[in-house]
């Protein structure tokens, strides 16, 4: 009858633990919060002012690049509103479309684009106060907003891997 209870404790004491695992592992991490206000923001790879996000035209599908500042208010600049807890979508103001990958799975290096659906991001700290990782928040959570490897000019931006090397970092520039 002792063997019994034994068995009977450390089995309850056992479920309690996978409990507490399963638990933690359903909580996303604090790294994992959204640490973008909603709001207006040009947004510049690594933070360079001549790398803004740009979408070339109001065409959806279109392929969404780095330039230099130039056009009419809003051609470079994006709303972040938060579409979850964890997550934020991102809209052009100019043309109305969503920074996205245009359908399909995600995977490395896929074209980040013009598309008229919102797209969730993970936005998360950088390695300053206004740096941010961009990350696809649907299929594979690591795959993260990134300047294409591609000699094309302008520069096309799309998903890939995390680098080790702190170069997949944009800076947020609030606009009115």
């Amino acid at each position: 009858m002792m063997i019994l209870r034994r068995a009977a404790k450390r089995m309850a004491v056992v479920a309690a633990a996978i409990g507490v695992v399963a638990g933690s592992t359903v909580a996303p991490p604090a790294s994992a919060t959204t640490v973008v206000p909603d709001g207006v923001y040009g947004i510049a790879f690594q933070g360079d002012e001549d790398s803004l996000l740009t979408h070339l035209s109001t065409g959806e599908g279109l392929p969404t690049v780095l330039l230099p500042a130039f056009g009419q208010p809003g051609y470079q600049e994006w709303e972040v509103v938060r579409d979850s807890r964890t997550t934020q979508i991102i809209r052009n103001l100019h043309s109305g479309l969503y920074l996205g990958l245009g359908g399909g799975v995600p995977r490395q290096h896929r074209p980040v684009v013009a598309t008229p659906y919102p797209y969730s991001w993970t936005i998360r700290a950088g390695s300053a106060p206004d740096r941010v990782l961009i990350t696809s928040a649907v299929g594979d959570d690591r795959l993260r907003l990134d300047r294409a490897p591609t000699w094309t000019y302008p520069p096309r931006v799309d998903i890939q891997l995390p680098r080790d090397d702190g170069g997949q970092e944009w800076q947020l520039t609030p606009h009115e």
